[in-house]
């Protein structure tokens, strides 16, 4: 199964997003985001498997602002096209 970073630009951010997830029931967890990943070197990330596009349209739908999605890969992390929602 994939594993997947949601960037978000905020430890609050990112808080809310966890809640917003565990209480739909997808398992989650924050994530200081790998520095590659961030344009300062700092940031959170909320690091998943499972049914990315459900996740995003739950944040979506609850208005929790967040940023690029990767996953994960042998050479490190890609962004997520289209394709996988």
């Amino acid at each position: 199964m994939a594993r997947f970073l949601i960037m978000c630009r905020s430890l609050t951010y990112a808080q809310r997003a966890l809640r917003a997830l565990e209480g739909a029931g997808i398992k989650a967890s924050i994530v200081k985001a790998p520095q590659e990943l961030t344009l300062g070197g700092c940031g959170y990330a909320l690091s998943m498997s499972g049914d990315i596009g459900r996740a995003r349209e739950l944040l979506d739908a609850r208005r929790i602002p967040y940023g690029k999605i990767f996953e994960s890969a042998e050479t490190g992390y890609r962004e997520a096209g289209n394709d996988i929602f």
